[in-house]
C-alpha cells in the first residue's frame, strides 16, 4: 500500500504516520470520486496547507483536469449528520501518460510542472503509464488508495505506475511496496521508481470493511426499476424542458432496456437502449439536477455501452441535442455522414453514430444455454432457472 504523503509536485513522498489512518468506523464516512472543474479551488486550498509542496500553477492544473478528468480524484468525508454533504478532505493527482509522454518522463525531458497535453492520454483511452503527480491524503490513504487504484485499473490495467521519493524513509517504503528504480542511478531520493504494472500495487484495505463506490449502475429488471427510470425522465424532460407527456413517453419504453444510475443509493440518472438489426440506439439520457456535478452520467453511458458490446453489437446510433455533441463525442459518437436536419420536441438534434469495440466474451448462440436465460446484464451470475435444475425433471403436462 502507498502509505505516504506528498512532499513535492513531482509526486514524491515521505512516510505517513500509520496512526493517522482512519478506523473502520471512520472509513464508512469516506467516499472517492473524480473531481469536477468547479472543485479545483478547493484542492488548491488543501494544497496551500502544505507549504513544502511546490506544485504546478493553477492554470496548468485546470488545463490537465479539463483535458482528462480521470487525472484528479477527491477523498470525501461525511460528517456524523447523515443529511450533511461530504466535504473534500484530500485528493490524488495523476499524469495519465500516452506512449510519447511515458518516453519523455523516462528520458527526463517531461516538464512535470507544465506537461504538454499531447503527452497525456485522452478520456477513456488506456494510459501507457501512470505517474503519481501529487497526493494530499494524510490520514486517509488506508481507505482511499485501494479504491483509487482499483478505479484507475478499469481503464489502464497493466500500465506501469511511477513515482519519486522525497526522503530516505519514503524511498525505503516504496522499495518495500514493490517500487523499483528505473535505472541504477534512480536508486536514491528523487529517483524515478516504477511498478511492473498498475495491478501489482499492494493495497491493504481495512479489515472487516470494504469501501464501495458511491455510484451504482444497474439494468432495470422489475416494474419498480422501470418506474424509477420514468420518474427521472419526467422530472428532467417534462418538468425542466416542458416536454409533453405523449412526446416523452413515446410508445417505445416497453420494448427497450433501461439503465439506472444511483448516487449514494438515490436514483439519479437513466438511459434507454433500443435494438435494431445491426445497431443499437442509445437515447433518453437524463440526470436529476442535484447529481449533475457528479460523474454519474459518464458511469451510466459507459455501462450502457458495455451492455451493448456484451450483446454483440458493433455499431451505435443516436439523436443528440447540438449543445451536447462534445459530451457524446467522448464515447465515440460522431455526426453521421448523411446527416439530415432533425427537429422534434422543440429542440434541434444531430444524428450521430459510432463503432463499438468487440467484447472479449460476447453473448452468442454458442454461449452456454443457461447464460442466455439469465437476467439481462447478469450473464455471469447463476440464475434462478439454473437452481431449478437441482430438481429432477418430471416433464409435467
Amino acid at each position: 500500500m502507498l502509505d505516504t504523503r506528498p512532499n513535492a509536485q513531482t509526486g514524491s513522498f515521505s512516510r505517513e504516520n500509520p496512526a493517522m489512518n482512519p478506523s473502520p468506523r471512520d472509513a464508512e464516512k469516506i467516499s472517492i470520486r473524480r473531481l469536477q472543474s468547479d472543485e479545483i479551488d478547493r484542492i488548491l486550498e488543501l494544497t496551500s496547507r502544505h507549504p513544502e509542496l511546490s506544485i504546478a500553477s493553477e492554470n496548468v492544473i485546470r488545463r490537465v483536469q479539463a483535458y482528462n478528468p480521470d487525472s484528479f480524484w477527491g477523498v470525501f468525508r461525511r460528517q456524523d449528520a447523515a443529511s450533511a454533504p461530504p466535504s473534500l478532505e484530500g485528493y490524488y493527482a495523476f499524469l495519465l501518460l500516452n506512449e510519447d509522454g511515458d518516453a519523455a518522463l523516462r528520458a527526463r525531458t517531461l516538464d512535470r510542472k507544465s506537461p504538454p497535453l499531447e503527452y497525456l492520454a485522452k478520456p477513456g483511452e488506456r494510459a501507457h503509464s501512470v505517474y503519481i503527480w501529487v497526493m494530499v491524503v494524510k490520514g486517509l490513504s488506508a481507505v482511499a488508495t485501494p479504491i483509487v487504484i482499483r478505479e484507475l485499473g478499469k481503464t489502464s490495467a497493466g500500465a506501469p505506475l511511477l513515482a519519486c521519493a522525497a526522503t530516505q524513509a519514503g524511498l525505503n517504503l516504496m522499495r518495500r511496496q514493490g517500487f523499483r528504480p528505473l535505472t541504477p542511478a534512480d536508486d536514491d531520493i528523487g529517483g524515478l521508481c516504477v511498478f511492473a504494472k498498475l495491478g501489482d500495487v499492494k493495497v491493504r484495505p481495512l479489515r472487516a470493511h470494504r469501501m464501495e463506490s458511491r455510484f451504482k449502475v444497474v439494468v432495470a429488471r422489475t416494474s419498480e426499476d422501470v418506474e424509477r427510470a420514468f420518474a427521472i425522465r419526467a422530472a428532467v424532460f417534462m418538468m425542466e424542458q416542458n416536454c409533453p407527456y405523449d412526446e416523452e413517453f413515446d410508445g417505445n419504453d416497453r420494448t427497450a432496456t433501461h439503465i439506472i444510475g444511483y448516487v449514494d443509493g438515490e436514483p439519479a440518472a437513466t438511459l434507454r437502449i433500443r435494438y435494431f438489426s445491426d445497431f443499437v440506439k442509445i437515447e433518453r439520457l437524463a440526470v436529476l439536477p442535484r447529481f449533475r456535478r457528479t460523474l454519474i452520467a459518464k458511469e451510466v453511458v459507459n455501462t450502457g455501452i458495455d451492455f451493448c458490446r456484451r450483446k454483440g453489437y458493433r455499431r451505435m446510433y443516436g439523436h443528440i441535442q447540438k449543445r451536447l455533441l462534445h459530451f457524446w463525442s467522448r464515447f465515440g459518437f460522431q455526426p453521421f455522414e448523411t446527416n439530415h436536419p432533425l427537429v422534434f420536441s422543440d429542440h434541434e438534434y444531430i444524428v450521430v453514430a459510432g463503432d463499438l469495440k468487440p467484447h472479449d466474451d460476447p453473448i452468442t448462440m454458442r454461449s452456454l444455454p443457461h447464460v442466455l436465460i439469465r437476467p439481462e446484464g447478469k450473464w455471469d451470475e447463476p440464475g434462478i432457472l439454473e437452481k431449478s435444475a437441482e430438481r429432477p425433471p418430471t416433464n409435467p403436462h
